[in-house]
């Protein structure tokens, strides 16, 4: 969901976030949270401490704002920030082209938390950190030092995973050895996180480390997926549709009903298929265009009254990059997208199957067992 917009950058929120804005709220209230200490009524208190966690994910607002704005002006596009249960994320268009871009956009978020502390610990050291304003201002600055800590940590997707994997880029110059070597940090760093965390629930009780061993399994995941993303944005790096296409199956007569179309996509194990009066095309039909029919009998309807038009399609053209394919693939959720030549004529499908096949072809073995 759409909050605001800073800098035409929208800042989203996931649902999972407004869970956590009410337990930080909640915390802040309670009379054994941070703000415990404050002399103020029940109703002050309550509302302090929504004041506090509204700018707490201001700061983290902040945090995630500070790398669109670099990355930008590195010219990287910038699709967005959502906030959600671990906090937030910068949704970038596309990937950093040398290490050292990729080092200043890792590094700036937790140079930004820092810089914040600083601020808040100096306005809470100004009204004096027994006053309800110092003390909010007080937890602000550790909250935010947290943050810029925490996000040190060499694991993706933190900043300090980035951060190390723009370094080890650096000192090696080759992408993929960087990446390898990135994701094993991660993993370490992430079991530590689960081992100390399941060491805290047998010391202290059942929720005592359970949000670390949270934390540390997402930060599991979320390297391995993220050395896979590296590793095949790497692999398909310069190649282009005319690359990566499949050639597209025999085409389906315009005069063919959708039953009779639905029996060649079966046969030919097809996704999609052209649909073709005499040599032009009229447009693609696929499996999800059955929607289309409502009530209507398959052996009653054509084609032609399902299908995806031509001047309607998401296409791509023969020297279309592999890195654009690849935009197209997962923000529009395609399972393929035909390519056609300049005179009209479809050459090709680009499919996430064909994608991924072109990749376990160019990793060799060991490498992909290496991440």
């Amino acid at each position: 969901m759409r909050v605001a917009t800073i800098f035409g950058i929208d800042i989203k929120i996931h649902f999972g976030w407004i869970f956590i804005f009410g337990l930080v709220a909640w915390s802040l209230s309670s009379d054994i949270g941070p703000l415990q200490h404050v002399r103020v009524s029940a109703g002050g208190r309550v509302a302090l401490a929504l004041v506090t966690a509204l700018l707490f994910f201001a700061s983290v607002v902040a945090h995630e704002l500070s790398h669109s704005l670099v990355a930008r002006s590195r010219g990287i596009p910038i699709k967005g920030i959502t906030l959600f249960v671990f906090g937030g994320v910068s949704s970038l268009g596309g990937e950093p082209q040398t290490a050292a871009v990729e080092g200043w956009v890792a590094l700036v978020g937790p140079l930004t938390s820092f810089a914040l502390a600083a601020v808040f610990f100096a306005i809470g050291a100004a009204l004096g950190l027994k006053t309800a304003s110092g003390a909010a201002s007080g937890y602000l600055a550790l909250a935010n030092g947290a943050l810029g800590a925490f996000n040190l940590l060499p694991a993706y997707p933190l900043d300090g995973g980035r951060l190390f994997h723009a370094l080890a880029w650096r000192r090696s110059g080759d992408i993929l050895q960087a990446t390898r070597s990135a994701v094993r940090v991660s993993r370490v760093v992430a079991i530590a996180l689960m081992v100390y965390g399941a060491l805290q629930t047998l010391v202290v009780g059942f929720g005592g480390g359970l949000w670390l061993i949270v934390i540390g399994w997402f930060l599991l995941e979320a390297g391995a997926a993220q050395g896979i993303q590296v590793q095949l944005a790497s692999a398909i790096r310069g190649r282009t549709a005319s690359h990566l296409m499949t050639p597209p199956p025999p085409p389906i007569p315009a005069n063919a009903t959708v039953a009779a179309a639905v029996d060649e996509l079966i046969k030919r194990g097809a996704r999609a298929a052209p649909v073709m009066l005499d040599s032009t095309l009229l447009g693609i039909v696929t499996f999800s265009d059955l929607a289309k029919l409502g009530a209507q009998s398959p052996g009653g309807a054509y084609v032609t009254s399902i299908m995806t038009r031509t001047q309607d399609l998401k296409a791509a053209a023969p020297g279309t990059g592999a890195d654009e394919l690849l935009k197209m693939l997962l923000e529009g959720s395609y399972h393929q997208i035909p390519v056609i030549d300049e005179v009209g004529n479809l050459v090709g499908f680009v499919t996430r199957e064909g994608v991924l096949r072109r990749f376990a072809a160019d990793v060799p073995s060991p490498q992909a067992r290496s991440l």
